[in-house]
């Protein structure tokens, strides 16, 4: 009798650890992701690629923008690029300036064939914060200069030297925070990933007119390098034209360095995020609730199994035992998932393994009590 329960109890060990093994996998996979940096250098002419989780980013001098753009407001973002294509499940950002908070951030990016500009991180559009968009990809992608202006008369959209959107009541703002952040083909969080080429970034201190506009892009194709428009006052200009290395180099300070390390870097971990915008209608949210919610289930499940069968005060608290050790499990996986750029770490989904590991550990206190009123009724009998 002895040596069955002996053996009872190694089974669930190698049972329970079998399942933990197995949580941590789907827990910890990287869905793709590789810690490579997937960014690279065109061969046949200046520009860099960005893959799936590529980033490239630069710490700026923000003495400039708090001195200069913020006394007037005025300002002008010219860069040139091609996506990869343009039938993207979701928000992906092509470029963003980020100061450490997230609704000040200044952004442009690709929703299928949009091209979006706007303050803040309502991707969704749900809190209906002011932006100006423009569906300008066709298929075949091709390359595009784009320049926003804004100042005293809102801001406007130029594709290709034609002004394509305007909004007079429209004023974005640049972050005015002591630590600023260009990033390119992603956001800070590494979760935005966008695909495509860039082949030149331009920050103006003024409104570019629609003369040196359409002189941008007519000089363009021709030169073949990122048009340079030294009397318009940049404070940061990237053509891309190193063509190898770590870094590429900003042409009015010269100091400025653009970074595209080797491995993929996350500028800022979002820690167990729990906000109304995590619950969605959508098929997507639906499924990753039930896969949450049932995935724990099994680990609950033989966890208090184990604690049933060892004896003294775990036993008697297995359930407790069981919930707070699945808790700590999954808090673990969601504080390493920060690090993982094509997971998030969500509150919810804490809540959600929790959950379903005491649905676990009520079904196996349940046939417990079945296994135990069975032998007790046949101890009558």
């Amino acid at each position: 009798m002895i040596k069955n329960s002996n053996t009872r109890f190694i089974l669930l060990i190698a049972f329970s650890l079998a399942i933990l093994i197995i949580t941590l996998y789907f827990g910890l996979s990287g869905k793709g992701f590789h810690f490579s940096n997937n960014v690279a250098w065109l061969k046949n002419e200046p520009g860099i690629r960005f893959g799936n989780y590529g980033i490239a980013y630069a710490l700026i001098d923000n003495y400039q923008i708090k001195n200069a753009i913020s006394a007037t407001g005025h300002f002008s973002i010219e860069t040139a690029f091609k996506p990869e294509d343009f039938d993207t499940a979701g928000f992906d950002l092509i470029l963003s300036l980020h100061d450490g908070k997230d609704d000040s951030q200044l952004i442009v990016g690709q929703y299928r064939s949009h091209i979006i500009v706007m303050n803040g991180d309502d991707y969704s559009n749900k809190r209906k914060i002011k932006r100006i968009s423009a569906d300008i990809f066709s298929d075949p992608p091709k390359k595009l200069l784009l320049t926003i202006t804004n100042g005293d008369e809102g801001t406007r959209l130029y594709a290709d030297g034609m002004l394509i959107a305007s909004r007079q009541d429209l004023n974005l703002r640049m972050p005015q925070g002591d630590n600023i952040r260009v990033t390119l083909g992603n956001s800070v969080y590494g979760k935005s990933s966008w695909r495509g080429e860039i082949y030149g970034l331009a920050l103006y201190k003024g409104i570019l007119d629609r003369e040196t506009i359409e002189e941008s892009f007519n000089s363009w194709p021709k030169d073949r390098i990122f048009p340079f428009q030294e009397d318009q006052n940049p404070f940061l200009f990237f053509t891309f034209d190193e063509g190898n290395g770590p870094e590429a180099t900003d042409h009015v300070t010269g100091t400025q360095k653009l970074k595209m390390p080797p491995g993929f870097h996350v500028l800022k971990k979002r820690l167990i995020a729990l906000s109304w915008s995590d619950f969605q209608a959508s098929k997507g949210f639906f499924t990753d609730f039930i896969i949450n919610l049932l995935g724990f289930i099994p680990l609950g499940f033989i966890l208090c199994a184990l604690f049933s069968g060892s004896g003294g005060i775990f036993q008697k608290k297995a359930i407790l035992f069981s919930a707070v050790l699945c808790f700590s499990i999954s808090l673990f996986i969601e504080i390493a998932q920060a690090w993982i750029p094509s997971r998030s770490s969500q509150g919810l989904d804490l809540i959600l393994n929790t959950t379903g590991a005491l649905i676990g550990t009520t079904i196996c206190r349940y046939f417990k009590m079945l296994g135990v009123e069975s032998i007790r009724r046949s101890s009558l009998y």
